[in-house]
């Protein structure tokens, strides 16, 4: 078994399993990593409000947020990225839709997304 590339911390067990789900889909790869934190919310069915942190996401790739992959939520929202790249964030899945850049050490408050991709390459 892979050792995930990334540490996530979240605020309640479900959000934990998502995260690790997130964490298991991650291919290892020779590729860089973002060096700090990528933040989001997100709201559960019962209206309960959870937050994930995504360390050092590693680049070149789009991610689904996994909390809407399986039912949790319609979308992530307000990402914070305290980073040192830009994180662009997506309105549908598979970085597709509308796109929305959230620059180094920068939040968007309130944006909604499903799905993020990390750029440190040029």
């Amino acid at each position: 078994m892979r050792i995930p590339p990334w540490p996530v911390r979240a605020s309640s067990p479900t959000a934990a399993v998502s995260a690790l789900a997130l964490l298991l889909a991650i291919p290892g790869s020779a590729s860089a990593n973002a060096d700090g934190n990528f933040y989001y919310r997100y709201k559960d069915a019962n209206g309960a409000e959870h937050s994930v942190t995504v360390t050092s996401p590693p680049d070149g790739r789009c991610y689904e947020v996994p909390e809407v992959g399986n039912g949790t939520t319609t979308a992530a929202y307000t990402p914070d990225n305290a980073t040192d790249v830009e994180i662009k964030v997506y309105d549908k899945a598979h970085c597709r839709g509308n796109k929305f850049i959230v620059g180094e050490n920068k939040s968007l408050p309130g944006r909604k997304f499903v799905a993020f991709y990390v750029n440190v390459s040029p």
